[in-house]
């Protein structure tokens, strides 16, 4: 019960994380609110969640390795959970600003999921960690 708990309060922590980086990766864009279609919203939302992929993977495999993962079912049960807390996230926010579609009508958050679920996965792998803890 102590690990779930852990890894819960630890996948906000990621969730966190993931959305500063998301962040980060719009500033350059410069977008006009007003002005902008949802086609195109959805491409620029697609773009995003694309382009947080690759730091959402890095993310969850650096707190893989912080937290000293002990075995590939913890590995696992830590992708779930981490995987899991990002995809309600989004589908929070999609609900609030009603655009559910344009968020889960693109690959791109379906990567940043598979992405931030393979992080810890990948970790396990890396590092030859055993099935399960001896």
């Amino acid at each position: 019960m102590k690990s779930v708990v852990k890894d819960f309060l630890f996948g906000i922590l990621v969730l966190v994380v993931i959305t500063i980086l998301e962040f980060l990766v719009t500033i350059p864009f410069g977008y006009a609110g007003d002005q902008i279609s949802r086609e195109e919203w959805a491409a620029i939302i697609n773009l995003e969640l694309l382009l947080t992929a690759i730091p959402g993977f890095l993310t969850a495999y650096v707190f893989a390795m912080l937290l000293k993962t002990k075995s590939r079912a913890d590995a696992i049960q830590k992708a779930v959970f981490w995987a899991s807390i990002v995809c309600i996230n989004f589908l929070i926010m999609g609900i609030g600003n009603d655009n559910l579609d344009l968020i889960f009508g693109t690959i791109g958050i379906y990567v940043l999921l598979i992405c931030t679920f393979a992080g810890p996965v990948v970790y396990s792998l890396i590092k030859h960690l055993p099935k399960r803890e001896e």
